[in-house]
Formats: C-alpha cells, sequence, structure tokens
C-alpha cells in the first residue's frame, strides 16, 4: 500500500517516458527563468531548487536515462543538454524577428501619426499590418536590407 501524500503536496503517476520529457519542461523552464535573471535572484533560485529536486528523482533511471551525476546532483547529459539547446536557439531565433518586426513597425507608425497614449484598435491594426510587411521582409532577406548610419 503507498503511503499518502503528506498535506499539501502531490503525488504523481508517470511513464518514464512522460518523466523524462517533464524534466525536459522543468529544464527548459528554469533556463527560461535564469537566463536573464541576476546570480541573487530569489526566484531563479526557487526555481533551481525544483529542478534539483524534481531531478533527484531521476536516480533509478541513471543507467538508461540521458542522465549523469556531478557532485553528487543529477543531471543531464551534456549531448541531452545540447538537444534542449537545439530548442531554445529555435525559440531565440524566432523571437528575435518577432520582436524586431513588431518595434520596427510601431516605430513607424509612430513616426506617421505621431506619439500615441494607448493603442486603440485603428493603431494596433496598422501596427500589425505594418508588422507583418516586416516580417514578410525578413523572411525573404533576412537582414540584408536592413541599414542602420553610421554610429558616431
Amino acid at each position: 500500500m503507498s503511503k499518502a501524500p503528506a498535506k499539501n503536496e502531490i503525488e504523481l503517476q508517470l511513464s518514464e517516458t512522460h518523466f523524462f520529457q517533464l524534466l525536459d519542461l522543468i529544464y527548459l523552464g528554469n533556463w527560461m527563468v535564469t537566463a536573464c535573471s541576476g546570480v541573487e535572484d530569489e526566484h531563479a533560485q526557487e526555481y533551481t531548487d525544483v529542478e534539483k529536486q524534481m531531478f533527484s528523482h531521476a536516480e533509478p533511471f541513471l543507467e538508461k536515462g540521458p542522465f549523469h551525476t556531478l557532485n553528487s546532483e543529477i543531471m543531464f547529459t551534456e549531448e541531452h543538454e545540447d538537444s534542449l539547446q537545439d530548442i531554445i536557439g529555435e525559440y531565440d531565433n524566432e523571437v528575435f524577428w518577432e520582436a524586431l518586426a513588431y518595434r520596427m513597425a510601431k516605430r513607424d507608425v509612430i513616426e506617421q501619426i505621431g506619439p500615441i497614449k494607448e493603442i486603440k484598435n485603428e493603431v494596433f491594426m496598422q501596427i500589425f499590418h505594418r508588422e507583418m510587411d516586416y516580417i514578410r521582409e525578413f523572411e525573404a532577406n533576412g537582414i540584408k536590407r536592413i541599414t542602420i548610419p553610421p554610429l558616431q
């Protein structure tokens, strides 16, 4: 008979595959939180602690999963981390182009109509259409046609 979880705790029943996928998601989420935070960021440390706790449950899978130990901590192998970095790279690339298109579109609309206090539907649609123009441009040409005057 299995022990009931303590109050305020939960028990999960996962297949091995789902457990590995959950650890992938935890790694990716923790990477997102800690990538731009400082070493002393309290929330980042809390998420890192949760990640370590979840990885500690991978001990039975050390031999057959994508894990190894370092200083008594269980973590992904370098090869598996590299595969997750590929996902992060794809995400970063997509976010870069979308953010660039949006910021350039918003800049263009503001230059055209003047400062805006709030983005109403009509202005939002102008920004959206201009953003789509930039996205099509970037898909076709990347940064080839972007020019910046010489910096002083």
